[in-house]
């Protein structure tokens, strides 16, 4: 025989939530039938969305490093540029660095100018009238900032931040859509391989593994990644860190005629895929005649996190 509990009455905002418990019979029998009993759910905390922002300054001009992680690419986006600085350079930059975020999102600044991150420190305790729009974005949107802890600081974007301080950047030349550099290491069982693709603006950094010990297929395999996301209707300047993969392209006239089932069929095969899928996406490759060190660098970091097992780029 079964209980029958009235409905209590619950506030607006509460959802009810139905819980099975045993209960005994009036009769006092040995055997339990369920009991409906009316709950309230406990509210769980949102997580947290992170935008981290670089921040530096080279003569007249403020520069910018939005760096997320695209979970449809699997891969981490940066994209940077300069503006002019304002008479007001400070709200400008935290204004900027605001617009650029998400909504209800802790934007994390990485900064190498001291005024600024002294400011981020003391940002919630200052009520000059000069931050009074920025902070009713930052109410009305709910975003905060954040001073980046140490161990927050990626040596990737950071290098980054650093070149744009002392005035460089790595922008492709006029006739390249992206400098691509690859970078694989094997422990014999797993290979793991990172690419960095820049862009105008823009830098594309992803890591994956694959199994066997094959680097040169892993670099060419990885090229197959780079080709699909570039866009198309560009042209490639390509970097392998393992010679062969790049021997490839060097000779690829040759090695593209190639068949069979050995080392240069296989690889004959494969160059003959990444050509067609290449020109289906109306791209263009060719090897890269200088290697740059820094994006050499940088694409070997990424192979050696994915080793590690964890993203930190």
């Amino acid at each position: 025989m079964s209980i029958e509990v009235p409905l209590i009455s619950l506030p607006p905002i509460a959802v009810p939530q139905t819980i099975t418990t045993e209960s005994s019979t009036l009769e006092g029998s040995a055997s339990s039938q369920p009991e409906t009993v009316l709950t309230t759910p406990s509210k769980r905390p949102a997580n947290k969305q992170f935008d981290d922002i670089y921040i530096t300054t080279f003569g007249v001009e403020v520069s910018y490093i939005h760096v997320l992680r695209d979970h449809r690419l699997d891969a981490t986006i940066g994209k940077y540029h300069s503006q002019n600085k304002g008479d007001d350079w400070l709200v400008e930059a935290l204004t900027e660095a605001a617009a650029l975020s998400r909504t209800r999102s802790v934007i994390r600044i990485h900064t190498t100018e001291a005024p600024l991150a002294e400011l981020i420190r003391n940002f919630r305790q200052n009520d000059e009238a000069r931050f009074k729009e920025l902070k009713r974005h930052l109410t009305s949107s709910g975003k905060t900032f954040q001073l980046a802890r140490p161990e927050r600081e990626t040596p990737m974007w950071r290098e980054l931040m650093r070149l744009m301080q002392n005035g460089k950047t790595l922008t492709p030349s006029p006739l390249v859509t992206y400098m691509v550099h690859t970078a694989a290491m094997t422990d014999y069982e797993q290979v793991y391989c990172g690419v960095v693709m820049v862009g105008l603006g823009s830098i594309v950094v992803y890591a994956r593994k694959s199994d066997g010990d094959d680097l040169v297929h892993a670099e060419l395999e990885m090229m197959q990644w780079v080709i699909e996301n570039a866009g198309g209707g560009g042209r490639l300047d390509v970097h392998h860190s393992s010679d062969g993969a790049r021997r490839m392209w060097e000779q690829s006239a040759h090695l593209s005629t190639m068949s069979g089932s050995d080392t240069l069929g296989n690889a004959g095969a494969k160059l003959r895929a990444l050509v067609r899928e290449a020109a289906k996406q109306r791209t263009q490759i060719s090897p890269a005649r200088v290697p740059n060190p820094i994006l050499d660098r940088f694409a070997k970091a990424a192979a050696a996190t994915c080793w590690l097992g964890t993203n930190v780029m």
